[in-house]
């Protein structure tokens, strides 16, 4: 039934796509089961050949494989990509440039024309004027330099503001009866304070909590104490201003810090301090202190105590810092903005659609606050980020979503009551590594190890019977039926028979006598290795791969005599019927892999490149069950680079502030959106990680370009 599916709604995607190009000549680019489906239904439609880079020269489907010159001569009026969403820009990079030569329009299955992708635009003309050295003119000119504080000088790793009320909230001890209301009240308090006039300052605002809840002078205190605490563990640097607050400072510049902020000078002293930001300590005016803001005389304070030099103020707040300052005589101003103001102003501000959670805005916010730390960024970049290295480029970007993996898995292996958790190679290298600090810092955290495996060693190794055979048979494998029987089945030249007019699968039939020998032979050399893991008989035991339809872990199940239980970081919904009941749940979920669903799997390669190990892929076991190697294609450039990403992803699980079972409740958009970032229309990236990676596929025996990811 979910075979009828699939095809139906092929079919029914296709006819509905391409009902008015009937009479036009058509090609399709890709011949899978989808294409088979689409030429036995669609048989009105002109479809003159297929396309395949693999299969060039062939018959499939009754239909000719086309080569580029083919195409051509046969006046080609169209190309449907039919394929998995990752691999449709692959294609469409592979076929473009010879398609717009040849005026070939190329769609995707649900019509969508490719290569028409028009450049999002946005006004950046306040940018334009946000300049580091215009800045630096400014102070030169001025004889006393003011700085705004929070959001100029320094920021919160934190969405807003009031996320740090929301985090004391998680603090608070659960058994206290006020714990579900306390940031409401935080905030009501000091609301209410400024609705009657005042510029409140911590004291007062934690005097009417008190009013409120009729908590303690104790617990006062306390809840005073950790709002100043968990202030200063998520403030830091922006370290474009403070280095300009030093450069003032280098030229004698009289410098002061102006606030508008409940913290009181005895208090924002010392967190500005440890921070490295210094100035005369009664040249740090805020408005608590003198029960007046920047809007109602705090410039005028500061102006009386400067003698009305030529003063200039720099700030984030156009109503506060600019029209303010000027309205009280300062002579010159400059407005930088803050990073929240500059991820709503660039292209990636769709992350803010997931601003209801805390966890959520967290995630974002220790983005933001490495990204958007730097407010002329956007004078050169255009509203976009910049990836400087491979390291900031897994540290900001791809470690978020694989710390989010690991709360997910942990969870699921409560829920399963795992016994062990297997990170297969190669792409559960790093995650093991991780493993091993998480599991210092979590008693409860499942017990986990490394485990050798790969289809190419798995699938030899899995076959007992025809059904095995065929199912190994029709996974993707680039280049002829015999080069497959070679390469994934183990069969010697003298094995393989001359091939009769007859179909790939009665072909490979031929041969199951000959795969099943040496089935074998891998198999008694798999379990040796397996002897050595020493996994008990009927242990439940999770199984890691990354994106994945199956493959290992089905062919495993032969092999093994405990239960494996898939725990993939995506899976690919496969066609096969093949042991369909194999236990297997994903964190991203994809329905349909012909329709776009996360954004990751566009660029999962790139992914694969970094979580994997520094060890060639796995080929076979020799008869004493060690590892036997493919040949190794990375270069010492790509071994430099895959060190620097696991550094950085190693680096964010231990500093990120986000607990394991707090990031567990990040909607999965965000981090997905993350990954999104790295593409070129929101990111510049100056690293040449992309011009020198590669992923080399020994089972399917093709190479795969990052670039073209």
């Amino acid at each position: 039934m979910k075979m009828l599916d699939e095809r139906q709604q092929v079919t029914e995607v296709f006819q509905a796509s391409f009902g008015k190009y009937q009479n036009q000549n058509i090609v399709i680019y890709g011949i899978g089961k989808n294409t088979e489906y689409i030429l036995d239904c669609c048989s009105t439609y002109n479809i003159i050949g297929l396309m395949d880079e693999a299969r060039t020269g062939d018959t499939i489907y009754g239909k000719p494989v086309l080569t580029y010159d083919q195409a051509v001569k046969l006046n080609v009026d169209i190309i449907i990509i039919v394929a998995r969403s990752n691999n449709l820009r692959i294609i469409y990079r592979r076929i473009g440039g010879f398609c717009t030569a040849h005026s070939i329009r190329v769609y995707d299955i649900y019509g969508n024309l490719q290569g028409q992708d028009i450049a999002q635009t946005k006004s950046m003309i306040a940018y334009n004027e946000l300049d580091e050295q215009r800045l630096r003119s400014k102070i030169i000119a001025a004889e006393v330099v003011s700085f705004d504080v929070f959001d100029t000088l320094v920021m919160r790793q934190t969405l807003y503001p009031q996320d740090i009320f929301y985090i004391m909230q998680e603090r608070i001890e659960e058994s206290d009866e006020h714990t579900e209301s306390f940031a409401n009240i935080r905030i009501k308090a000091e609301r209410e304070l400024y609705r009657e006039g005042l510029n409140p300052n911590l004291t007062a605002i934690y005097n009417r909590i008190q009013e409120f809840l009729l908590i303690s002078d104790d617990r006062k205190q306390q809840w005073q104490e950790l709002e100043v605490r968990i202030e200063s563990e998520y403030l830091l640097r922006r370290e474009s201003m403070c280095e300009l607050l030093a450069f003032a400072t280098s030229l004698g510049k009289e410098v002061y810090l102006v606030s508008d902020m409940y913290l009181p000078r005895r208090t924002l002293y010392p967190l500005l301090s440890a921070l490295g930001i210094r100035v005369q300590e009664d040249h740090l005016f805020v408005s608590c202190d003198f029960g007046v803001s920047k809007e109602a005389g705090l410039f005028k304070i500061l102006t009386e105590k400067t003698g009305y030099r030529k003063t200039l103020h720099i700030g984030d707040n156009e109503e506060a810092d600019i029209r303010s300052a000027e309205r009280y005589g300062i002579h010159d101003t400059f407005h930088i903005k803050s990073a929240l103001n500059m991820l709503e102003d660039g292209y990636a501000n769709e992350l803010l659609k997931y601003d209801s959670k805390l966890s959520n805005r967290l995630m974002i916010g220790e983005f933001i606050a490495r990204q958007l730390n730097n407010p002329f960024l956007y004078s050169e970049t255009n509203g976009k980020f910049r990836v400087d290295s491979p390291y900031e480029m897994a540290y900001a970007f791809i470690a978020p979503v694989v710390y989010r993996f690991f709360s997910w898995i942990v969870a699921k292996a409560k829920e399963l009551d795992l016994n062990r958790i297997l990170f297969s190679a190669r792409d559960g290298y790093l995650l093991e590594a991780i493993s091993q600090t998480l599991r210092s810092a979590h008693a409860d955290f499942p017990r986990t190890q490394y485990f050798y495996t790969s289809r190419a060693a798995a699938v030899p190794a899995g076959l007992y019977s025809e059904e095995d055979i065929l199912f190994a048979a029709q996974l993707a494998y680039s280049g002829s039926v015999s080069d497959m029987l070679r390469d994934r089945f183990h069969l010697k030249a003298d094995d393989i028979q001359p091939r009769a007019d007859e179909s790939d699968t009665d072909y490979v039939r031929k041969h199951k006598h000959a795969i099943l020998r040496q089935a074998v032979i891998a198999r008694d050399c798999y379990s040796r290795y397996l002897d050595s893991v020493a996994i008990p008989s009927g242990a439940r035991v999770g199984f890691f791969d990354f994106v994945s339809s199956g493959t290992c872990q089905r062919m495993l199940s032969n092999v093994v005599d405990f239960e494996l239980y898939g725990l993939y970081f995506s899976r690919i919904n496969a066609q096969s019927q093949y042991k369909s009941d194999s236990k297997i749940e994903a964190m991203y979920d994809i329905p349909n892999i012909y329709e776009p669903s996360w954004h990751f799997l566009d660029d999962y390669f790139f992914m694969e490149n970094i979580l994997t190990s520094f060890e060639p892929s796995l080929l076979e076991f020799d008869k004493d069950g060690k590892p036997v190697f493919a040949t190794e294609h990375r270069t010492a450039e790509q071994f430099d680079h895959l060190t620097e990403v696991q550094i950085a992803i190693k680096d964010y699980v231990q500093e990120t502030k986000l607990r394991l079972e707090q990031i567990g409740e990040v909607d999965l958009e965000i981090p997905d959106l993350l990954i999104r970032s790295l593409r070129e229309q929101y990111s510049i990236m100056r690293t040449n990680y992309f011009e020198t990676e590669a992923l080399v596929d020994a089972f399917t025996n093709r190479n795969f370009s990052l670039k073209e990811g």
